[in-house]
Order: C-alpha cells, then sequence, then structure tokens
C-alpha cells in the first residue's frame, strides 16, 4: 500500500492542474476584456497610466511562453510547501508508531498469571496497532489456553513493538501479517474462528 503523502501527492497535482486550467480558460479571458473595454483617451494621469499598466499586463500575458512559465512555477512553489506539509504529517505518524512500539514493550513486563488483570492495557495496544493499519489479534486471544495466549502475546508484542520502536513500521507490519496465522491456530484449537 502507498504512504499517505504519495497519494496526497496525486491528489494535490490533478487539483493543480484544474485549477491551472480554469485560472487559464476562465480567469485571462476575462481580465482581457475588462482591458479592453477601459477608454482609451482619458484627461486624468492616473487613469492613463493605469491603463497603460494594464496594455502591458495585457500584451504580456498573451505570451504563451509566460503563461507556461507562471504555471510551472507555481506548481514548483506549491509542491514545496505540500511537500513540507508531508513531511511534518509523515513525522508525527512515525513519532506515534514508536510511542506505541516503546509502549507494546513496556507492557511484556506486565504480562502475568491470570491475564485478565493486565488484558485492558494490552487490549488498548492491539486497537491502537489497528488504527495504525497493522493487523493485531482482538478479545480472542486471551479465551486461548492460557499458557499459549501468553507466548502468542508475548511474542507479538516483542516483535512487533521492537520493530515499531526502532522505526521498521513496514517489518513490523509484516510481522503482525505473519502472526495471524498462528493467533488463527490458537482460534481454532479452542473453537472460537469465526469468519
Amino acid at each position: 500500500m502507498q504512504r499517505f503523502s504519495t497519494w496526497a501527492r496525486w491528489i494535490a497535482t490533478a487539483i493543480l492542474a484544474v485549477v491551472g486550467a480554469i485560472f487559464t480558460g476562465v480567469v485571462f479571458p476575462v481580465v482581457v476584456h475588462f482591458i479592453q473595454e477601459q477608454p482609451q483617451e482619458t484627461p486624468n494621469v492616473a487613469l492613463k497610466f493605469l491603463h497603460v499598466a494594464l496594455k502591458f499586463l495585457l500584451d504580456l500575458s498573451e505570451q504563451t511562453w509566460l503563461r507556461v512559465t507562471a504555471l510551472l512555477l507555481g506548481g514548483f512553489v506549491a509542491g514545496l510547501w505540500l511537500d513540507w506539509l508531508l513531511r511534518r504529517l509523515d513525522r508525527s505518524r512515525a513519532e506515534e508508531r514508536k510511542a506505541l512500539g516503546t509502549e507494546m514493550v513496556n507492557r511484556l513486563g506486565d504480562l502475568k498469571y491470570p491475564m485478565s488483570q493486565t488484558r485492558p492495557q494490552i487490549m488498548s495496544c492491539f486497537t491502537a496497532a489497528r488504527k495504525l493499519g497493522i493487523w493485531a489479534p482482538d478479545q480472542r486471544a486471551f479465551a486461548t489456553h492460557p499458557v499459549r495466549a501468553k507466548n502468542l502475546i508475548t511474542d507479538y508484542l516483542i516483535h512487533v513493538g521492537t520493530m515499531l520502536r526502532d522505526g521498521h513500521f513496514r517489518e513490523a507490519k509484516q510481522h503482525a501479517k505473519n502472526s495471524k496465522a498462528a493467533f488463527a491456530s490458537a482460534y481454532v484449537d479452542f473453537g472460537l474462528y469465526r469468519t
């Protein structure tokens, strides 16, 4: 799956292309019409200067190279701002993932028998992982054999948590997806499997 920033760049490019087409197709003709409708001879010096300046801008705007250059420059500047914004968003998401990984690793010391005492904290980690797009077991993991449940949950928390904490998001996501089979096997063994 592509990152959020890649999707946003494609969408922003499409929006800029549409806005550029609208601007050159609608705004330029309106401005040209406005300039052409201005009276040619006026006694006021300020209005005469305004007319000359508008006429110069009209002649300049009719140059093909200027329109292309203005659109390219505008797109470049918008791209720089969008890149800056997306980097900030990606950085905050990376920090959120690292914090979740640290929390998962810290929860390993809380795993005790019976696991019902630490279940809310662990389920909170699992819910946070799902919100970040990482597969996580549901409450059925606690309904399996206590030793098997502890081993599966410990394996999940230590591997996925360590990878997230160290900034290896793709590897953490892949390990979580691979551990899905082990949890599914435990669910089947205890009659908890549902499709």
